[in-house]
């Protein structure tokens, strides 16, 4: 019943994005005077990497044994894949998708914490298990919240607002889980973007002063930290 489910939900998830995520990817343009960089990716080319995406996080969350937190990470999967084509697009990770994920996240936490706490009876003690992982979410976010707003700040470091919000969001998701993954995923973001960059520099495709979109990688790092999981 519990597989049933979690492949129920996963495919929802990748429907979804392979009929709507082309029209919302399309909808945001670059800022003003910025090229567009790539076309709009077609329904197969997002639903295959939807479906690499969901499967790899319904893998990871059922592994855990706790199918409540499923709908949070898939939800987080969506919104990530139509992150990354639109930063790909238009080096853009609009506050339209990202702001509210904050709180759409933390609406799909509170659910699961509260069916938790019915399954396992921790109504009776306040700063349990539900308030450690509020705690520890909220802890996630605050490091690379921080950290992403620094390098941000730094001249030349080509790391956008955007950018450091999607790190605060992905920090959240995955200290939810374990703190011990936010440093993770941010190493796995920061390098895959770093070598990305020696190659294109390399097969001169790009010069020192391109600016690259850091949002896939990113959430290429926090992908792969929950593999880790």
């Amino acid at each position: 019943m519990r597989l049933a489910v979690a492949a129920l939900l996963a495919a929802a998830a990748v429907a979804l994005t392979a009929v709507y995520g082309p029209r919302l990817v399309g909808a945001f343009e670059p800022y003003a005077g910025e090229p567009v960089r790539r076309k709009v990716p077609s329904r197969l080319t997002l639903g295959i990497m939807e479906t690499a995406a969901v499967a790899g996080v319904t893998v990871a969350v059922t592994s855990w044994g706790d199918i409540r937190l499923l709908p949070a990470y898939l939800y987080l999967s969506v919104i990530g894949v139509v992150l990354a084509a639109v930063d790909l697009r238009v080096h853009r990770l609009p506050d339209a998708i990202v702001l509210p994920s904050y709180l759409i996240l933390a609406a799909l936490f509170a659910l699961a914490a509260v069916a938790d706490r019915i399954t396992y009876g921790y109504w009776g003690c306040p700063l349990g298990r539900t308030s450690h992982l509020a705690l520890r979410a909220a802890v996630g976010a605050a490091i690379p919240l921080i950290f992403f707003g620094l390098l941000h700040l730094m001249p030349r470091s080509g790391l956008g607002l955007g950018d450091v919000k999607v790190a605060g969001l992905l920090g959240a998701a995955l200290g939810w889980v374990n703190l011990v993954l936010v440093p993770v995923g941010l190493m796995i973001g920061v390098l895959t973007a770093g070598l990305w960059a020696a190659i294109l520099l390399v097969t001169r495709r790009a010069r020192r002063t391109d600016p690259i979109p850091y949002g896939p990688h990113l959430l290429l790092g926090a992908f792969l930290a929950l593999l880790i999981s």
